[in-house]
């Protein structure tokens, strides 16, 4: 692969980064009343939904670029659920070659897909098609998307329409959790293979630590601004020692959760799956091991501001535990490349 993003990359990100902050948060009283399906217009217009549409075999875009997109979202604390509604919602219909005829509805921004996970956010949920949790934003209507189980063992995508689904209280205050109500008779789409469905997981798992990494940045370079500012014993609290290296720490720790995440963004279409997965699971190891204690290092450099509700950074923290448990959390996804390279069950 290629360290560096190519100029069309580069292009794009730039694209990228102000549609984000068009759509973000960039105080917090802007979450008060806020519609997570507010940008969608947006992000729709844009030609973003389509990212991951499959023509001819091949996605329109890769996962470069969805992980360059997550990276701006989360940098702006966008409410837009893209991951779970647009890019992984996209990428699972069309992989079962959308039998049903539902992409056009989502391309179009009408249809708003929400994912159901299992209980405890770690995998999809659907073997059973019991309840479990819907990411993304459902506006009490739209579609839950999962996958289902054949009684013959091969998997399908499923979904059933969303109605009185009530919202969960969320760590994080940009990111929707919703418990779906009564047990609507599943429609069936396409077959998924195996291979579909790891490839799937992986940019799944790209794309959060990709959005980890993208927080985390902001939050840092606010509060690098801060310190450029802010006055304590007469001198500018960025020449302070402490201030310094607590500071360059988080710079670091970032840098690995996105060089870990470069590769595996371009791992998900390029290796063969098995590998694109466990490039993956390092990525989202790295982040969610990472996330927490950066973000607090980066309100600890506030000081006493940073602890409030009032401030922005407790937002970042709050987005970076939310990233952190979706599909798996550090010890889920060692555990996972345990098994793949020890041949574990």
């Amino acid at each position: 692969m290629q360290a560096l993003i190519d100029e069309t990359q580069q292009e794009f990100r730039e694209l990228a980064d102000d549609i984000a902050a068009s759509i973000g948060i960039a105080n917090p009283s802007d979450i008060d009343g806020a519609d997570p399906l507010a940008g969608w217009s947006t992000l729709q217009s844009a030609g973003l939904l389509e990212l991951r549409e499959r023509t001819d075999g091949a996605p329109l875009a890769g996962g470069v670029e969805i992980a360059l997109l997550s990276q701006a979202l989360g940098a702006a604390l966008s409410p837009a659920p893209y991951l779970a509604g647009g890019a992984l919602a996209v990428d699972l219909i069309s992989r079962s070659g959308d039998t049903g005829a539902w992409l056009p509805g989502l391309l179009a921004g009408t249809d708003h897909y929400s994912l159901l996970l299992d209980a405890g956010l770690d995998a999809l949920g659907g073997t059973g098609g019991e309840n479990g949790v819907l990411w993304g934003a459902s506006r009490e209507s739209g579609f839950a998307l999962t996958v289902l189980r054949d009684d013959d063992g091969g998997t399908f995508v499923a979904r059933r329409p969303i109605a009185g689904a009530r919202r969960l209280d969320s760590i994080s205050l940009t990111n929707e959790l919703w418990e779906p109500a009564g047990d609507g008779e599943w429609e069936r789409g396409g077959r998924v293979s195996p291979e579909d469905l790891d490839r799937f997981t992986a940019l799944a798992l790209t794309g959060l630590a990709a959005d980890t990494a993208g927080t985390l940045r902001a939050a840092l370079a606010g509060v690098v601004e801060y310190s450029k500012q802010r006055i304590a014993y007469g001198v500018h609290i960025g020449s302070f020692q402490a201030v310094q290296h607590i500071a360059a720490e988080a710079h670091v720790a970032i840098e690995a959760i996105a060089a870990a995440v470069n590769y595996a963004a371009w791992s998900v279409d390029e290796l063969d799956a098995g590998e694109a997965l466990l490039a993956a699971r390092t990525a989202k190891a790295v982040a969610a091991r990472n996330g927490r204690p950066t973000a607090e290092a980066v309100m600890q450099l506030y000081g006493g501001i940073g602890q409030t509700w009032e401030h922005i950074a407790h937002f970042y923290t709050r987005r970076a535990i939310f990233d952190s448990v979706l599909f798996g959390g550090e010890e889920a996804q060692l555990r996972a490349i345990a098994d793949a390279r020890l041949g574990g069950e």
